[in-house]
């Protein structure tokens, strides 16, 4: 009787220690499979917002000092591109542009990207890349004035652009890209455009209109200064580089007075 106890105690023992064994081994597996979806996700947010792309590059600007004339650069393709220099020393300019960016990479990258880097204004360019039939209108003007609005609490100064036009020969390219149903991309633009003028004058932010700047006078993107369907060429980027100037000059000078 007693060896039958002891060997039923044996037995039990062993069943115990063989369980916690698998339960350690699951639990092994589920956080190898919670790591591993973890990993998926940062690197997939980190992918979608570019919010390492600029992380060297910031680190090199919160080391030195901050100046009050700097400025942000802060869009798609189109700003990354953008080399503009002012001879006259007045402002210093920080280039973050990412290409083929939509406006949800915009928001989660804004802090590093701009807020951190206390500017003291940013230049917010938004691509017509955005534009697209599952987007509506209104949605791309939350996240514009939700950028507008993160700028103004932290104390930098908010510079709002309008939409650079697609070229009229972009239409039919944009229209075929996966089979979209047909989109007037140049109708929402301009409705977007109208919202934004009123957005800036009802909050007393400051507007650099570049759709009025390098349109044809069908509303299209000019030809002379235009590289592709939807890019500037040499000529557009001096265009809106002297105009830039011009308006920051005007403004930020009033502004000190």
């Amino acid at each position: 009787m007693n060896n039958y106890i002891k060997n039923m105690v044996l037995i039990l023992s062993l069943i115990g220690n063989l369980s916690i064994v698998y339960v350690a081994y699951k639990a092994i597996g589920y956080r190898s499979h919670i790591n591993y979806f973890l990993d998926k996700y940062t690197n997939v947010v980190n992918e979608f917002s570019g919010r390492s792309y600029y992380d060297l590059e910031n680190r090199k600007v919160l080391s030195s000092i901050t100046r009050d004339n700097s400025i942000v650069l802060f869009g798609t393709q189109v700003t990354e591109k953008w080399k503009i220099e002012d001879t006259s020393g007045t402002f210093v300019f920080i280039n973050r542009g990412l290409p083929h960016q939509r406006l949800a990479g915009f928001l989660l990258r804004f802090k590093p990207d701009v807020i951190d880097l206390k500017p003291a204004c940013v230049i917010i360019e938004v691509s017509s890349y955005n534009f697209r039939p599952q987007h509506s209108v209104k949605e791309i003007q939350d996240y514009v004035s939700m950028m507008a609005e993160l700028s103004k609490y932290n104390g930098i100064k908010p510079i709002l652009t309008t939409v650079i036009p697609l070229r009229e020969d972009a239409q039919d390219s944009l229209n075929n890209y996966e089979d979209y149903v047909y989109y007037p991309v140049i109708d929402s633009l301009q409705y977007y455009n109208k919202w934004l003028k009123n957005y800036v004058a009802q909050n007393d932010f400051i507007l650099i209109d570049f759709n009025e700047l390098l349109s044809d006078q069908n509303g299209f993107l000019s030809v002379g200064y235009s590289s592709g369907l939807i890019d500037l060429n040499e000529k557009g980027y001096e265009v809106i580089s002297e105009y830039t100037l011009s308006i920051l000059n005007k403004e930020l000078t009033k502004s000190k007075k």
